[in-house]
């Protein structure tokens, strides 16, 4: 595992309530893959206190590393939503498995808002190396404005005719006109924008009662587990 100590040097607003954090590379030989995550040390009241997040930046973009959260209560989350350019920081990782397979090309995303984040680091990652994946992609969130990364995702999928991207909104405030999926992501949901299904290995990201729910949806496909990758965003709920 690799271990620095950097500075925030840019802060993105996504949406209303995500924000994007950017963080210099300052040690060599800083590698990981799309789709794991790194431990994340700040102050808090004087303290350090330390937090996990997925990098949603890809190993394509050089430089820097960035992690994406919607902004809560908590204290750590508040400390975050205060830093500014300068702010110190250490980073240590890359951990986790959630990442993409070598041999199995074919692909199911499902997610749900700040669920994106070790979805477009794989995408990025995806698209900048024009590599042969076939996905399809169903994206959950409460509105159109809530959506993070919403342009960037449109411009991958119209880059990329091997990604399909289904925005699926839950809210109550639907943009005039809008033609896409309403409600929660089902299992005929499932049938119908994926119906080969069977043939596709799912990765599932987002809040715990949102992994837990969209993964008996796929199992109740018939799919095995084994054909199942699960991140939780603990906190979220």
């Amino acid at each position: 595992m690799w271990q620095f100590e950097s500075e925030v040097s840019q802060v993105v607003k996504q949406t209303p309530e995500i924000k994007t954090f950017r963080f210099p590379i300052h040690a060599k030989g800083v590698r990981y893959l799309p789709g794991q995550f790194f431990f994340l040390t700040i102050k808090v009241g004087g303290k350090d206190a330390i937090h996990h997040f997925s990098f949603s930046s890809s190993p394509t973009e050089k430089g820097y590393i960035e992690f994406t959260k919607r902004i809560t209560g908590s204290d750590f989350s508040q400390a975050l939503d205060a830093m500014k350019p300068g702010t110190w920081a250490r980073l240590r990782g890359p951990v986790g498995f959630f990442t993409l397979p070598r041999k199995h090309r074919r692909l199911a995303f499902l997610s749900g808002g700040i669920g994106i984040t070790p979805l477009r680091s794989m995408l990025r990652y995806i698209a900048d190396k024009e590599l042969a994946y076939d996905i399809v992609m169903l994206y959950d969130n409460k509105s159109y404005e809530d959506i993070p990364f919403r342009e960037e995702l449109d411009e991958i999928t119209a880059s990329y005719p091997s990604l399909r991207l289904e925005n699926v909104l839950s809210g109550p405030d639907l943009p005039a006109g809008w033609k896409g999926k309403t409600g929660l992501i089902s299992g005929d949901m499932l049938r119908e924008v994926i119906p080969d299904y069977e043939e596709r290995r799912f990765y599932v990201s987002g809040p715990p009662r949102m992994v837990i729910s969209l993964e008996s949806q796929i199992l109740g496909l018939g799919i095995p587990q084994k054909q199942v990758m699960r991140d939780s965003f603990t906190g979220y709920d």
